[in-house]
């Protein structure tokens, strides 16, 4: 090879002139690339800046010449070459890709033949003295044999190579196994004769007897490039057609061979790694996504690197989640995929690893047909199964939603669970979407309702329906659906009498008597609500809104009733409901029963009577007997032990008491207590789930309310629900556990705060405003007291026009009136905040009564702490958002402050500065020193 001390320099100017192509190059960039190669630092550093100046003009000439830079024979050169080329790349990434750079490097580093054999003895010379550069050297070398046609190939290269990649597979190197792929598809006709991997055809072909030799290089290539050679086997697999035999037979071994420890870091790594290089097809994903893989991810969710392998986990499967969503999907490869996650393990893939993925869902929503099979298995084994049909079915499309329905209604036994996942299949067809103060949008087919109407006409209730509105024959289809699932007699007995009640409120409201006819209405979707079954919400939601633009205040008050009402009564209400429906049964029983005489009938009735004059006496045994807790009694025993065998013979208790030592009193007395501890424990375990379900059912409550709130067309005003909201609100504070409903009441009222100004006149505003003072008087909670300064300032921006800065004049009045009554207030019957808020919000609006303020905040006769409230009224005027007020502002300062005397009263500002410091926080001195500094200028 001849030594050039111009590292191609006249090979370039040459090329372009020989294509036509002529670019003038100034000198002293040619120099520049002589400078790479100095040794002087700052000399190389210079040209490369120069060079990249220049890049954006001469790209293309120069990137060639960088590249061909590379091969030079000078090292110094190449190291300059290379430095610039990759800065050059750092900043011109974009615009030019890998591939401009492969095809410039054919053009202008070509391969000749003295050169080639000299790179290939080179390369092999490397891989056997560097193990760790072998699959370099060997992917080098695979570049190189396919850029060289066939004959060239045989002739020059093959012999090079040949006693290396022919050896038999139980001892051909790893890396010669990988040469051997990557030439495979340009030099077939080669290598078929020579290798026993290989088809007639040229293909990709492993017998059954060498899996376990091809297994066996896979181990041993562990650690270095065995994901590209895996990579490179499928894809070669994939062309032949034997993609699932290669990854089930070979490479699924080798992942999964050895202990936990080493299945999960080398299976998860590699898995999520070919996932995201390359594009497998959905039969291809169906071989990766098997049952052992699954089994591995169970066994990982049991280790503790689960946490740090989890999102691993979840980006493998969000890969499937994506080819599931984009791609289509037979239905033999979408059974074989669910197949696989259902048949390992006990119990839900889902619910077992945990996460936002819900991969069987997403697969299960890709079920186009046999959902035949997917229902009578869920019925089958119950559990698991049937919560997973219930959480696709709404996504499902509508014959599938109808076929599963009727597979359901069909079993007909009817258990718990199966009555869960029937109902909640009918609860997801109603949706009710809510944007909370703004509107409700309700949502229920009109296929939908066809479907549930056909399959409740085969319910016979005994109920005569009358014709009613649609929301109404809607909710009597679901409720007849309810009975015909009930899985008790009580259940479904409630359900009829909901039913009958239904029924009735249509035939009042068909009468023009809507007002009580939703009273009832209300009284029922309360009382469902109060249940525990997840599935009456959806329902109830939506009967409700539908309802909305019928109801008035008086109708939602009632909610408001049922929200404050105490635990014990709100608990109460529901335990007597509950029996009401007990005793109505049985009045029902009694009733069908055969009455052959009228002497039966009085018999039957003076047997009452009978019954009535022994109450006391037979109700007390009853719950004398019914409070016997054998556990308990048992309990008691044990703890007494041999002293409680004596106590039963009442001859022996004067024995017992004067017999028993002190040590054994003691020891008895500490038994007692044990076992009377560990029963009040239980007792308020089960006072705390009550209190539990309370507080949920006033959350269900709230929901109703945000409906009403946010509904478009309801005949009352919102703004009415703010007084009774803070009542909620008030008596929620009075409740140890109120803080739920207290945060309830509180964002509901700043979401009528927020969205519903446009409901307020004057007149309405003044009188909400007169209610407010009036009822939250004693109000002492600080959160409380700020939310009421809110509501305050809301009522007065009712009245408030922004754009003309004007305030309408009873408010104005009433405003001003208000400041006047605090100020003079002796009994603390109006809170500061209410009556502070207006002026602190919007002082542009009332800058007139600022010379009132400031009297107020220096007369004597008013108490410090309403002199103070004065004085931050004041220095709200002084905020940066009014400096359009300025001139305004000073004119009636400088009124207010003509009296110097006031100001030279340096005692009385510092005692009232500090009264105003120990009261509120506030040191009202700094404030009046900010006044007079805008007066002085």
């Amino acid at each position: 090879m001849a030594t050039s001390s111009v590292p191609f320099g006249d090979s370039f100017m040459t090329d372009r002139k020989n294509s036509g192509e002529m670019i003038n190059i100034s000198k002293e960039l040619l120099d520049r690339f002589y400078d790479l190669a100095d040794f002087n630092q700052n000399t190389r550093h210079n040209a490369v800046i120069a060079i990249l100046d220049e890049f954006e003009q001469n790209g293309s000439y120069l990137m060639e010449r960088l590249i061909a830079g590379l091969a030079s024979s000078r090292a110094a050169a190449r190291l300059g070459y290379t430095n610039a080329l990759i800065i050059i790349l750092s900043s011109f990434e974009k615009d030019w890709p890998i591939e401009m750079l492969f095809k410039i490097a054919d053009e202008k580093l070509p391969l000749n033949k003295t050169f080639l054999c000299e790179v290939g003895k080179r390369e092999m010379s490397l891989a056997e003295k560097q193990n760790g550069l072998a699959y370099s050297a060997i992917n080098l070398l695979a570049d190189c044999a396919n850029k060289l046609g066939g004959k060239r190939f045989i002739k020059e290269f093959w012999p090079l190579i040949k006693e290396d990649v022919t050896q038999p597979l139980d001892s051909l190197a790893p890396e010669w196994f990988y040469f051997a792929l990557l030439v495979m598809e340009k030099h077939y006709n080669t290598l078929k004769a020579e290798v026993s991997f290989l088809s007639a055809s040229g293909e990709l072909y492993i017998s059954d007897k060498d899996y376990d030799n091809v297994i066996n290089i896979l181990k041993k290539a562990s650690g270095f490039a065995e994901t590209e050679l895996i990579l490179k086997l499928l894809l070669l697999a994939r062309a032949s057609g034997n993609f699932e035999t290669v990854y089930n037979k070979i490479v699924e071994k080798w992942l999964y061979h050895g202990d936990l420890h080493k299945v999960i870091s080398r299976a998860l790594p590699f898995i999520n790694t070919i996932l995201q290089q390359a594009d497998f097809e959905t039969d291809e994903l169906v071989a990766v996504f098997s049952p052992e893989f699954v089994r591995l991810i169970r066994s990982v969710r049991k280790s503790n690197e689960f946490r740090f392998l989890l999102p691993t986990i979840e980006a493998i499967l969000l890969v499937l989640k994506e080819s599931l969503t984009t791609k289509e999907w037979t239905s033999t490869n979408i059974a074989k995929l669910l197949d696989s996650f259902d048949r390992v393990g006990n119990g839900n893939f889902d619910e077992f690893i945990g996460g936002n993925v819900k991969i069987t869902e997403k697969i299960l929503l890709r079920l186009n047909d046999n959902v035949h099979g997917i229902v009578d298995e869920a019925l089958k084994e119950g559990g698991w199964r049937l919560r997973r049909i219930t959480n696709v079915f709404q996504h499902w499309p509508t014959d599938m939603q109808e076929n599963v329905l009727k597979l359901l209604f069909k079993h007909g036994k009817w258990t718990e669970e199966t009555r869960n996942a029937f109902c909640s299949c009918i609860a997801s067809l109603f949706i009710v979407n809510v944007r909370a103060g703004r509107n409700v949008i309700t949502i229920y087919k009109e296929e939908h309702k066809k479907l549930l109407q056909k399959l409740s006409k085969k319910q016979d209730t005994g109920v005569k329906l009358p014709v009613i509105s649609e929301p109404l024959s809607i909710f009597i289809n679901v409720l007849t659906l309810w009975i015909a699932a009930a899985s008790d007699s009580n259940e479904r007995h409630s359900y009829l009498r909901d039913l009958t009640e239904t029924a009735a409120i249509g035939e009042k409201m068909i009468e023009n008597d809507n007002v009580n006819g939703v009273a009832v209405l209300n009284d029922l979707l309360l009382s469902l609500l109060s249940q525990p079954h997840r599935y009456h919400r959806s329902v109830v939601h939506y009967i409700f809104a539908s309802f909305v633009p019928q109801m008035k205040l008086e109708n939602l008050l009632q909610i408001f009733e049922t929200i404050n009402l105490s635990n014990e009564e709100l608990m109460q209400e529901k335990d007597a409901s509950e029996s009401d429906d007990e005793d109505s049964k049985d009045e029902d029983d009694h009733e069908n029963s055969e009455q052959t005489s009228e002497e039966n009938e009085i018999n039957s009735n003076g047997n009452v009577t009978n019954h009535q004059d022994e109450t006391d006496e037979s109700e007390f045994e009853d719950e004398e007997g019914n409070e016997v807790d054998e556990e308990f009694v048992n309990k008691l025993k044990t703890a007494l032990g041999s002293a409680a065998a004596r106590s039963d013979d009442d001859s022996d208790r004067d024995s017992l008491s004067s017999g028993v030592s002190d040590e054994t009193m003691f020891r008895l007395d500490e038994g007692l207590a044990a076992v009377f501890r560990k029963r009040m424990k239980n007792s308020r375990s089960l006072s705390a789930f009550l209190v539990e379900q309370a507080q949920q059912f006033r959350a269900k409550c709230f929901d109703l309310l945000l409906i009403a709130v946010s509904h478009q067309e309801g005949a009352y005003k919102a703004v009415d629900l703010i007084l009774p909201l803070i009542e909620c609100a008030q008596q929620a504070l009075h409740r140890k556990d109120g803080e739920l409903t207290f945060k309830k009441a509180t964002n509901l009222l700043e979401i009528i705060i927020k969205h519903k100004k446009n409901e307020l006149d004057e007149k309405h505003a003044i009188k909400l405003l007169d209610e407010l003072i009036l009822t939250t008087s004693q109000t002492v909670n600080p959160v409380m007291r700020n939310i009421l300064g809110n509501v305050a300032s809301f009522l007065f921006s009712g009245c408030y026009d922004a754009k003309e800065n004007a305030v309408t004049e009873n408010m104005h009045k009433k405003v001003v009136e208000l400041l006047g009554k605090y100020m003079n207030d002796n009994k603390n019957q109006i809170l500061n905040e209410i009556i502070t808020a207006p002026f602190i919000k919007y002082p542009h609006a009332l800058l007139s009564e600022l010379p009132r303020i400031i009297d107020f905040a220096f007369d004597e006769n008013v108490r410090a702490f309403q002199r103070v409230e004065a004085l931050s009224c004041a220095v709200a005027f002084l905020r940066k958002d009014l400096r359009r007020l300025q001139e305004s502002l000073i004119e009636i300062l400088k009124k207010l402050c003509d009296n110097t005397e006031l100001w030279k009263a340096g005692d009385r500002l510092k005692r009232f500065n500090g009264i105003s410091q120990s009261i509120c926080g506030r040191k009202a001195l700094g404030s009046l020193k900010h006044l007079l500094n805008i007066l002085e200028f």
